[in-house]
């Protein structure tokens, strides 16, 4: 709440007001939760988030859990898409059926286009922009210089794994960002800040052998946006800020432990006030303390003063995905004071021919949120819902999947048998449909799903129903002559949702 305190400004209080009401706090937390948030304590992460009080969570590793987990710290909006939950309502920016306001879409593997942030409202009509992400793992920079690696073999690692992943979500949110959108990133960038490893560091810390530009931080940075833990604590050997590893709570404590800050918050167009991190009890730079926390990351939490921007034409439908004969809602935002209308038709249909449902003439503002239903619609599908203006015109659109009550996951190939070299096309259906469910190859017979033993694997790139090519751009060599597993699993956690078996010869 802003509270504007009044007195003799004369003329210059009208203009005073205006600033104060455009300008507003915003709190926001950067999590890695490990595994769902069920490797050590639940209900830890559950408090950790609570004692944070944060306005925007930006969570990694929720594997599925993020629903449940939104719901027991208090929060009513999740976009499950890009793992963020928020206490403020989240509008995609677009869903594959057309682009979003800003024109800002990209492709995850090459494969299928998907927008890089989502609008928060946080306050009516006035929006930020919030991405999220989890970099690649392994191999890991800090690791390699632990090893003995020189810097260019260090920055050849980086080059070839984290940077390709992180440039175009670089490059569509520093656009964004130009324009005069705040933007805020969090994520766990499984490598440090660039502002980290200064040869002032490599004195202070023996894991810094010698100075690194991190480049995929680097990326984020030319692109206009800005370090917020960073700006707040400026010297990385008077506060290094480190994020990982807490030191893996029991059992799960290694001979020799990494500890490096790779979980970070991003912003371009807002000022980062003050920034901690959650954590331990007994780190001098941990502000928000949990005993014993849960997870082997730290978690970030910055507070920023921003104004937000006016909301572009957007939107939303809940849940995700619908199911066939329950009820389902549209949230819309309308930035005109003027009527509109939302209908809802199958995916590639025409918004004035093809209406399945919707609602007319809303008065602005009156109905923000829409409870429809699909009457006698009892199939799956994909479909998308547009926002019309008083005149007809399309606004925004947003594609949405609709699965029936008692649908299974299903994955298969287009081919039994394989020659060695030979793509195979992979499909799914009824996936769970979260950011990160993902195809793993095994050899046939291998034992239990686990982090060590699959061949390769895929992003789905949140889709309910596609497919993806397992080809070169997949493997480092062809498949031998023999029999293969393929198991797609949820939000990149173990649970097989549906295997498929094929043979090379």
């Amino acid at each position: 709440m802003i509270r504007i305190i009044l007195c003799c400004l004369g003329l210059m209080l009208p203009a005073i007001a205006a600033q104060a009401q455009q300008s507003v706090p915003l709190k926001v937390m950067s999590f890695n939760i490990w595994y769902g948030g069920e490797q050590s304590d639940f209900g830890a992460v559950i408090r950790a988030i609570k004692a944070a009080d944060p306005d925007i969570i930006g969570l990694q590793e929720p594997d599925g859990n993020i629903e449940k987990i939104a719901e027991l710290a208090g929060y009513g909006y999740v976009d499950t898409r890009r793992h963020i939950i928020s206490r403020y309502p989240i509008f995609d920016s677009g869903s594959g059926a057309a682009p979003d306001s800003s024109g800002l879409v990209y492709s995850l593997n090459g494969v299928a286009p998907d927008t890089v942030h989502a609008w928060v409202m946080v306050r009516p009509g006035k929006a930020v922009a919030v991405a999220n992400l989890h970099l690649t793992s392994d191999p890991y920079g800090p690791e390699a210089v632990r090893d003995g690696k020189t810097l260019e073999e260090v920055l050849k690692i980086e080059t070839e794994t984290r940077v390709p992943e992180a440039q175009p979500i670089a490059d569509a949110l520093g656009k964004l960002a130009k324009t005069g959108v705040p933007v805020f990133l969090t994520g766990d960038f499984n490598s440090p800040s660039y502002l980290d490893w200064t040869a002032e560091a490599a004195k202070a810390r023996k894991e810094i052998k010698y100075p690194v530009e991190w480049p995929a931080s680097k990326l984020f940075a030319d692109a206009g946006l800005t370090d917020s833990y960073r700006t707040v604590n400026p010297d990385p050997v008077k506060t290094p800020g480190l994020t990982w590893t807490v030191g893996y709570p029991q059992p799960y404590i290694r001979p020799t432990e990494t500890h490096d800050r790779i979980d970070m918050i991003w912003s371009a167009n807002a000022k980062p006030v003050a920034s901690v991190l959650g954590g331990e009890k007994g780190n001098p730079d941990v502000g928000v303390v949990v005993d014993p926390w849960p997870s082997d990351h730290r978690a970030v939490i910055s507070t920023f003063e921003v104004t937000p921007v006016d909301a572009p034409a957007l939107i939303t439908v809940e849940p995700r995905p619908v199911i066939a004969g329950e009820d389902f809602r549209l949230r819309v935002n309308m930035p005109d004071k003027a009527d509109w209308s939302a209908i809802v038709m199958v995916r590639d249909g025409n918004p004035a021919t093809d209406a399945l449902t919707g609602v007319a003439n809303v008065g602005f503002w009156d109905r923000p949120s829409i409870k429809l239903t699909l009457p006698g619609w009892n199939d799956g599908g994909e479909f998308t819902a547009v926002l019309l203006d008083a005149q007809g015109k399309e606004l925004a659109r947003s594609l949405f999947t609709m699965k029936t009550k008692d649908a299974q996951t299903e994955l298969a190939t287009d081919k039994e048998v394989y020659r060695p070299g030979e793509p195979i096309k992979i499909s799914f259906t009824d996936a769970p449909g979260y950011k990160y469910d993902w195809i793993a190859l095994y050899g046939r017979g291998q034992g239990d799903a686990n982090a060590y033993n699959y061949l390769t694997y895929i992003y789905t790139n949140a889709r309910f129903n596609g497919s993806v090519m397992l080809d070169e751009n997949a493997l480092t060599e062809p498949l031998t002559p023999g029999e293969y597993e393929l198991r797609l699993m949820k939000d990149d956690h173990y649970a097989v949702q549906a295997e498929a078996f094929f043979k090379v010869e």
